[in-house]
């Protein structure tokens, strides 16, 4: 009997053993994994009855105002794909057919665009992008204004630690869809570096399988994507490229990417975005490095997304996380009210662990002192020297404190209002950044325009870091399993290479820093290509934080021309006279509409919208106030940035009228002041509910220190639900430019 029973043991434990060998070969060699495809874009006759209700709102105006959405991701993105596996808390593949399906159904914009990552666009996946663009485009290319017009792109995702080799994010819109105007693939900044981070091996595979066996097909397509995006090699440079070569194109820098796109024949724009972002950007990161003939290009840059889901990055501040001496040495930062540097934090957390392991004030002063030195030191890897590391203990530091809905681990010399205010004398022509400001969601859901309403915080954002999804974090961050030791330590190459390619993660914290997204608005004549293309390339634009707020803003006293609209270059010998005008966003009924309803069915207002779509009732929100910025680039070589930035220069409290605020105003000044100005406006609206606009939510003490962050996800903290808290949503208008005109011979 017990020989019996040991020969079914041993059959049975060489069946499982079969069964794994089999299982772990299958994923081996890809037996299970297919690729997913494009998806399919809907038929339906929905002409976006609400515009056509705004025109009549506005019938003497000459051009209506459209809502788009210029960067959202699909699956065919790495981070995309893997942020939206099961164990990620995803749904599984999103592709580009559902970004189609959700602007025209659920989120009503006007118009979008695709700009999934270059770096794992294989020629098949970006074949597959242009077919649904242009079956989105199909579907109602009959009409003299289609209700939505749908463009490709792509994002160069060029990050460096160096601060002078760093570029950052953009993304390069195509205005054709006409597949001989498109390229034939799009430029990586790197490719063969993701093979580490993003590509699934045999190993990631199968425990991500047997941790979640029932959603097993996502992670063998997830392999088989990867060993797809790993088979190609570097495009040879040395050589002409053909367009039928299988292999990835790259430019390395801001330099290399423009020398490439001017060589082809279609009409683009490359857009920044997600400047001030401090997971991407090393702390000295400015952009002086790119403002010079190599690396900039004023044909093609001439927009900047200054809002997304990831965070604004509009406002400058004067605070540096560290400083440099004069013997060229660094030293950390002293705090402020408005600003914690994370080297002196890191003190902080060794002081109080050398106290609670009962060490004498004298011997933890020290060893503060010498964790602030060891993190300077190993910049940009600063966190990885306090070792077991714990979110909580960070509390508020490196963080914007008095910025509207910040960007995480803000980096102010990466900002909107920076790089306006900067000058590059290199040549004999001082040259300048012409930026027109847009907002976009950077959704990686194939969800453009999130921000109709503040609900559905992991689709709508990428905020998912639940505190209480051990797994997922600990796969996320192994750091969180390190002791917490009352001393800091340097830097192990070997120990932490894995989180020595980039900047060292924060999921937990940045989780408070992910928001619903804004929008990008046009003033055009018509809904059409050509209309909106001519807008964004005129600068006639302006960003919001998602909400639709109506806003124009003209120069009305040019002497040669009639009201000058936001985006405009011009040149003035007297005082600019400025209008302003904005009209606050409609509020949202629950649900969708009647007319979503009838026009689509059930299951898939469902399966897109989540059952809640755009839809707006007939009461607005109120403009509470406007504020204008004027920054004065400089006039010499590094003239103090600091006093050239005026924000706000003036503010306009608005009476509450559902007609919205109207206001103008002149600058005195500018005559005397013999220099160009730039202007902008912020049309600011009532509080309003929106997920994670209390960021980390600290408890303060009596003279504003944090004690305590209650983070977005932490069932201790905010919870795990859509964590809203009360903040003032906006508009931006882009700026007018006036250079001053002397009426001297």
């Amino acid at each position: 009997m017990l020989k019996k029973i040991r020969k079914w043991l041993l059959y049975a434990t060489a069946s499982i053993l079969i069964l794994i060998l089999f299982l772990l070969s299958g994923i081996f060699f890809n037996w299970f994994g297919v690729y997913q495809g494009p998806g399919k874009v809907l038929e339906f006759t929905n002409t976006s009855p609400l515009y056509e209700e705004l025109s009549k709102e506005r019938k003497n105006e000459v051009k209506k105002i459209l809502f788009g959405d210029l960067h959202v991701h699909t699956t065919y993105s790495w981070d995309a794909y893997m942020l939206n596996l099961p164990i990620a808390q995803g749904e599984g593949a999103h592709p580009v057919s559902d970004a189609c399906n959700f602007a025209r159904i659920c989120s009503n914009l006007d118009f979008f665009a695709v700009t999934d990552h270059a770096e794992w666009l294989t020629k098949r996946e970006w074949k597959d992008s242009l077919k649904s663009i242009q079956e989105c485009k199909k579907v109602t290319d009959d009409l003299d204004e289609p209700p939505i017009v749908p463009f490709l792109g792509w994002e160069w995702t060029q990050t460096s630690l160096d601060k002078d080799t760093h570029f950052g994010h953009k993304n390069i819109i195509l205005k054709s869809t006409i597949t001989e105007d498109i390229p034939p693939r799009p430029i990586a900044a790197v490719t063969k570096a993701f093979d580490g981070g993003v590509n699934s091996n045999t190993l990631i595979t199968s425990a991500a399988v047997a941790l979640d066996f029932p959603n097993r097909k996502q992670y063998f397509n997830w392999r088989y994507r990867s060993l797809i995006a790993r088979s190609y090699e570097d495009c040879d440079m040395e050589k002409e490229i053909s367009h039928s070569a299988n292999c990835y194109e790259k430019a390395e820098t801001a330099s290399d990417l423009f020398k490439k796109l001017e060589k082809f024949d279609s009409d683009l724009l490359v857009i920044p975005h997600g400047s001030a972002w401090g997971v991407t950007s090393p702390p000295f990161s400015s952009w002086d490095v790119q403002l010079n003939p190599d690396s900039h290009n004023a044909n093609f840059n001439k927009l900047l997304e200054i809002y997304s889901g990831h965070g604004n990055s509009e406002e400058y501040r004067s605070w540096t996380p560290m400083q440099k001496n004069n013997n060229e040495t660094l030293s950390c930062s002293q705090p402020s009210q408005d600003y914690l540097p994370d080297c002196f934090q890191a003190g902080e957390i060794i002081k109080e662990r050398c106290r609670v392991s009962a060490g004498s004030n004298e011997e933890c002063n020290q060893r503060a002192e010498k964790a602030r030195k060891l993190f300077i030191e190993s910049d940009p890897f600063g966190l990885l020297t306090i070792p077991g590391y714990d979110p909580m203990e960070w509390k508020d530091s490196g963080q914007c404190k008095d910025c509207f809905l910040p960007a995480f681990d803000y980096r102010p010399k990466m900002s909107a209002q920076y790089a306006l205010a900067l000058t590059d004398f290199s040549t004999g022509t001082p040259i300048r950044f012409r930026y027109g400001f847009i907002g976009s969601s950077d959704n990686h859901q194939a969800r453009p325009g999130t921000g109709y309403k503040e609900n559905l915080r992991k689709l709508n954002t990428e905020s998912r870091a639940d505190l209480d999804n051990e797994i997922g974090r600990y796969l996320l961050n192994p750091r969180l399993l390190d002791p917490k030791l009352p001393l800091s330590q340097e830097i192990d190459t070997e120990r932490d290479k894995v989180f020595m390619n980039s900047m060292p993660l924060q999921s937990e914290r940045g989780s408070s820093f992910l928001y619903s997204g804004g929008l990008v608005a046009v003033h055009a004549a018509l809904r059409n290509r050509e209309e909106i293309w001519s807008a964004l390339s005129n600068r006639e634009v302006y960003a919001t934080s998602g909400e639709r707020i109506l806003l124009w803003f003209n120069l009305i006293n040019h002497p040669q021309s009639e009201p000058v609209p936001m985006g405009t270059e011009t040149e003035m010998s007297f005082s600019p006279k400025f209008v302003v005008k904005a009209i606050g966003a409609q509020k949202q009924l629950p649900g969708c509409s009647s007319l979503d309803s009838e026009e689509i069915s059930s299951e898939a207002l469902e399966r897109l919208c989540r059952g809640e779509c755009f839809n707006p009732s007939n009461e607005r929100k109120l403009i509470s106030r406007i504020e204008v910025v004027r920054i004065r680039p400089q006039v010499y070589k590094d003239e103090p940035i600091d006093g050239l930035i005026q924000d706000p220069w003036k503010t306009f409290e608005c009476k509450n009228s559902q007609e919205g605020c109207e206001i103008e105003f002149m600058d005195e000044q500018f005559e005397g002041g013999n220099r160009e100005i730039i202007y902008y406006v912020r049309a600011v609206q009532e509080p309003s509910e929106a997920i994670n606009a209390s960021g980390l939510d600290c408890n303060r003490d009596e003279n504003g220190k944090c004690l305590k962050i209650n983070l977005c996800g932490d069932p201790k903290g905010k919870g795990k639900g859509d964590c809203l808290s009360l903040t003032e949503e906006r508009a931006w208008s882009s700026p007018i430019f006036v250079k001053f005109k002397s009426n001297s011979p």
